[in-house]
């Protein structure tokens, strides 16, 4: 089975993470970011590519597992639990993948902001855990982009999270 990986964050996310500013000093000069200004523009071909993410069984189980959370149906505790530490309104809006991409030890990393509460980026670890491979929410936290980022982050892709057709 072929891995799709977004267009749209993979190179962003690279430079994020080494782009960080590590100096003990305060400035006076508001956060930078590493995401660029501007709205981005995709080719149909690049569109096509991209909404092929939304296939993978991880990112379908992790809107199933939302849904479930949603209607208090039975879960597994900690799984959640994981999910109680942020607000029900998150999980009631739909999501969009920024990034999706193989864990170094297992699993998938998949990067998402929710298309009616854009205030923070999510990195979520899907696991395929026992002999069966099933799929488990092993963690689910706050991604380490800072306001200006996630500000960038919802001009540049306004498209995707304008996009109700698409979201999972």
């Amino acid at each position: 089975m072929r891995v799709c990986v977004p267009l749209i964050f993979t190179l962003v996310l690279i430079a994020h993470s080494f782009g960080q500013q590590q100096s003990g000093q305060a400035t006076p000069n508001p956060p930078t970011s590493t995401i660029p200004a501007g709205e981005a523009n995709f080719t149909a071909e690049q569109l096509k590519e991209y909404y092929l993410v939304y296939r993978n069984p991880d990112v379908r189980y992790l809107r199933k597992l939302f849904d479930k959370y949603l209607a208090g149906g039975a879960g597994v505790d900690d799984e959640f639990n994981l999910l109680k530490e942020w607000s029900s309104d998150y999980y009631r809006s739909k999501f969009v993948v920024l990034s999706r991409e193989g864990g170094l030890f297992g699993g998938t990393f998949i990067t998402i902001i929710f298309q009616d509460r854009p205030d923070k980026i999510f990195v979520a670890w899907i696991y395929p855990e026992g002999s069966n491979g099933k799929l488990t929410l092993r963690k689910l936290d706050a991604s380490r982009f800072n306001d200006e980022d996630v500000r960038r982050t919802r001009t540049r892709y306004r498209k995707f999270l304008e996009d109700k057709e698409h979201a999972m």
